[in-house]
């Protein structure tokens, strides 16, 4: 129930001036509180900003509908990523969403020119993603490294991108195009260089998280969804050593049969990629064509010879 606030005032027996000012002071804060929905206004940044628990969202438009979208898709995403990863948020979160790009660069200056989102802290994540339809695929990637984060993991960039994209459920066709580029060139990354991923450019990043997640499903294929958790347990053991006791395989050997796996996969890539090659080799390939034909076809008239004149020598008299 909402009681006025200059019946909660008269009800403490404030003196008149006193009560006028607090009214005052109370309306204006009624004004600029509107469903749930706070002005935040600073130095840095002006919009809206919506706290639900140990839940706060931010954004520098004046979208609520975003924010009340979000916060319901928050709930949900832990939930999913609870199920796959027995990952829980254990503390306080806040996220903003930026449409102006010169907010992004005013909060966090070192984010990759080709990033929509990135998280700073086991606290603290950004979405600034311009097209409205990518955000909350970007939602779900930066709240998997939250997760991870709030439980204290510490894992692989391969891995842990590879799983942020794989609970994002995003698909890229231009990281395929480059994880085949790479392995015709065989220029693939190794998994241990992509620790520096947010520092590559933007065609390599491509490159290094098409791989990262390439690596991450293939791992899955081998030893089922059910090796997250123990992967995702927070020991004292490193995750090489989690990943040996649980897959009865060496890091080492995984990475070469997902590089073996690779070229099987891209295979009929090179004749995809490099159409030029059929026509380049079709005249050897219509010559030796005719000079087979030619030869089944003598062998042919051979034995229909060899055949006739046994036929022949059958029907002569003794």
């Amino acid at each position: 129930m909402w009681i006025p606030p200059e019946q909660r005032l008269r009800a403490l027996n404030f003196p008149a001036f006193i009560s006028r000012i607090l009214i005052c002071f109370l309306w204006v804060i009624s004004i600029t509180t509107t469903n749930g929905f706070a002005q935040e206004q600073s130095e840095t940044l002006h919009g809206l900003m919506l706290q639900q628990g140990s839940l706060t969202l931010v954004t520098d438009s004046q979208d609520t509908s975003l924010l009340r979208q979000a916060a319901d898709q928050v709930e949900k995403i832990t939930e999913d990523i609870y199920v796959l990863t027995r990952l829980r948020r254990s503390d306080s979160l806040t996220i903003y969403f930026l449409n102006n790009l010169h907010q992004v660069r005013k909060f966090i200056p070192t984010a990759p020119t080709w990033s929509g989102g990135l998280t700073t802290d086991p606290n603290t994540l950004y979405v600034y993603d311009s097209d409205p339809v990518e955000w909350l695929a970007t939602l779900r990637h930066e709240l998997t490294h939250v997760l991870v984060a709030q439980n204290n993991l510490t894992l692989p960039v391969w891995f842990n991108e590879g799983l942020a994209q794989y609970v994002a459920g995003k698909w890229s066709w231009s990281g395929y195009l480059a994880l085949g580029n790479a392995v015709l060139r065989s220029d693939v990354i190794p998994l241990s260089d992509l620790d520096m991923v947010l520092t590559y450019s933007r065609q390599k990043a491509e490159l290094g998280y098409a791989e990262s997640l390439g690596a991450f499903k293939y791992m899955l294929e081998r030893q089922g969804r059910s090796i997250l958790p123990i992967l995702l347990t927070s020991d004292d053991r490193t995750f090489k050593e989690r990943y040996q006791a649980a897959s009865q395989e060496t890091l080492l050997d995984f990475e070469i049969g997902w590089r073996e796996d690779l070229s099987r996969s891209y295979a009929f890539y090179k004749l995809v990629k490099f159409p030029d090659i059929l026509w380049l080799a079709m005249p050897f390939i219509v010559l030796i064509g005719y000079f087979l034909m030619r030869w089944r076809n003598r062998k042919k008239i051979r034995q229909w010879e060899i055949e006739e004149g046994w036929e022949l020598h059958r029907g002569e008299p003794d």
